[in-house]
């Protein structure tokens, strides 16, 4: 069992209190084999607290920076496994907001689940601020539109792209640079990076991550149909028993130039249970959650 506590100063600001709240809320209605389990928890008081299944596998994130690009069948079984968890997300009429590789955790028999669900919100609750990190946020968001359904698919067809090729699709050195990067750059396509990836494979992932929302899957559900038909085109049965991980810190590759961090942008990190940033950082904000710091990766 993993103990999530939020830190007392987290509980003297509403925003981190809130996310705090949300993600005891949230955690504690969802139960899929995709998705990181509560055990019990309270989401206000002095005893607030989350109680979660423990992970041996650390994150997806650590995975990818340990691996860099993962073998074929490992990285579209891992795909797979974050779509079910969002799914059965959106089924409890739950938007994450913020699928990213960070908040993907890993199993001791490999298998990834979604967690993390301190930015999430109900669909009956939605709200206007702009929630994500912007390696992952769809065109939309950028551009002062409400989260969604078809936001989150967007999310999930970026670490899909990421999980796949070992390289993330859009770049930047600031938020704004990752902006212009998502409105209008296109990716490079995804067997440039991954020849041993099947065409039908790849033009799934593509269309998830298309600009226009109106022309990506409506959900994920849809997603998963044709990344499942695809991987019957290329090879049947290669989205087998996940492979058991190791994970580490190791560097993913250098990039030209440095890379924002991954945190969530709330100031004092994410649900506040991580400190604040180092000194010397210059934080940029976008929105209510628009604070976030450069990390070298």
């Amino acid at each position: 069992m993993a103990l999530k506590l939020p830190k007392p100063e987290a509980l003297a600001q509403p925003v981190l209190r809130r996310m705090f709240e949300n993600e005891v809320q949230i955690t504690l209605k969802l139960q899929h084999a995709n998705v990181v389990r509560a055990f019990d928890g309270r989401p206000t008081g002095e005893g607030a607290f989350l109680a979660l299944e423990f992970c041996e596998g650390g994150t997806l994130d650590l995975l990818l920076l340990e691996k860099g690009k993962l073998p074929l069948e490992q990285a579209v079984a891992l795909v797979r496994d974050v779509a079910l968890g969002l799914e059965h997300a959106h089924e409890r009429s739950v938007l994450h907001r913020d699928v990213k590789p960070a908040n993907v955790f890993l199993s001791d028999t490999g298998a990834a689940k979604l967690g993390d669900f301190g930015t999430g919100t109900f669909s009956a609750e939605m709200a206007e601020e702009r929630v994500g990190t912007a390696f992952y946020m769809a065109p939309e968001l950028f551009a002062g539109e409400a989260a969604s359904v078809r936001s989150d698919v967007y999310s999930l067809g970026v670490l899909a792209y990421e999980v796949l090729s070992g390289k993330r699709p859009f770049l930047g050195d600031s938020y704004d640079a990752l902006m212009v990067a998502h409105m209008t750059a296109l990716p490079r396509d995804l067997r440039q990076h991954r020849p041993d990836i099947a065409k039908h494979v790849s033009a799934v992932v593509m269309r998830a991550m298309s600009r226009d929302a109106t022309k990506r899957y409506q959900n994920v559900h849809a997603f998963l149909e044709a990344y499942r038909a695809a991987l019957g085109e290329a090879s049947a049965g290669s989205a087998t028993t996940p492979v058991p991980l190791a994970t580490g810190r190791a560097a993913r590759g250098k990039v030209a130039t440095p890379v924002p961090s991954d945190d969530t942008t709330a100031p004092g990190g994410d649900t506040g249970t991580e400190g604040p940033p180092a000194e010397g950082d210059a934080p940029k904000r976008r929105g209510l959650f628009g604070l976030w710091w450069r990390r070298g990766r």
